[in-house]
């Protein structure tokens, strides 16, 4: 990793820890309107969608997830594997149980496995994105493997509680990138 890259995510990663819980909370309700908007137009029958880490500040999907499955969308869920940096996915349903793992990530404990080579869009969390769809997580590689299982025309939608940057100087060319970023101010769509 770039010292610039190491930069980004650590200062971002604290910028969004100092965020006040009322700017917090207005930006997740934005992106939330926002992707539900878009999953309404776009027609979206199923999504893979990240639970939030609350002591990161990450964008709170909790919401988002029960409205979409109310509407009849099927969410998928995943159980992170820290050992080989994989995921598991599980349907989510109201009836379903959770708990937060050791890294503070609500997991199901007793959920339906889901196929998700049935998947049409997958919600990715971000420290940083830029406008050319890189993205940066946590370093760990679970959305890059995730990813690559997925089918190729599956949506890469970044969630990102931060306006974009106009383009990272350290992009590698093997990166999986985003098709759309979603912020509070607006669903941005990624171009070369």
């Amino acid at each position: 990793m770039t010292d610039a890259k190491a930069k980004v995510r650590k200062g971002t990663l604290i910028n969004r820890r100092l965020l006040s819980t009322q700017v917090w909370e207005e930006r997740c309700l934005q992106v939330e309107a926002h992707l539900i908007r878009f999953v309404q137009e776009k027609g979206i029958h199923s999504c893979h969608i990240f639970l939030p880490i609350k002591r990161n500040n990450e964008f709170d999907s909790w919401d988002l997830v029960r409205k979409l499955d109310q509407s009849g969308v099927k969410v998928m869920i995943s159980v992170s594997d820290f050992s080989n940096h994989t995921m598991g996915h599980y349907y989510y349903s109201s009836r379903v149980n959770f708990e937060s793992n050791a890294f503070d990530i609500p997991e199901p404990v007793d959920a339906l496995p889901a196929d998700i080579s049935t998947v049409e869009m997958v919600l990715i969390p971000l420290l940083a994105a830029d406008k050319k769809g890189h993205r940066i997580g946590y370093g760990k590689g679970f959305y890059d493997r995730l990813l690559s299982d997925m089918p190729k025309n599956v949506l890469k939608m970044g969630v990102n509680l931060a306006p974009l940057f106009d383009a990272f100087s350290f992009a590698e060319a093997h990166d999986v990138r985003l098709d759309f970023c979603v912020t509070p101010q607006e669903i941005y769509q990624c171009h070369d």
